[in-house]
């Protein structure tokens, strides 16, 4: 299940809202998300 996981966070870590909540957050600023 600990592997499954890692993976999946992974995956997540990657995506473009991930990037978008983290520079929104680093910006001041509301984040725009889209879903992918």
């Amino acid at each position: 299940a600990l592997e499954y996981e890692a993976h999946i966070q992974g995956i997540a870590a990657r995506s473009h809202d991930n990037r978008e909540g983290i520079s929104a957050f680093l910006e001041k600023r509301d984040a725009q998300f889209t879903g992918r």
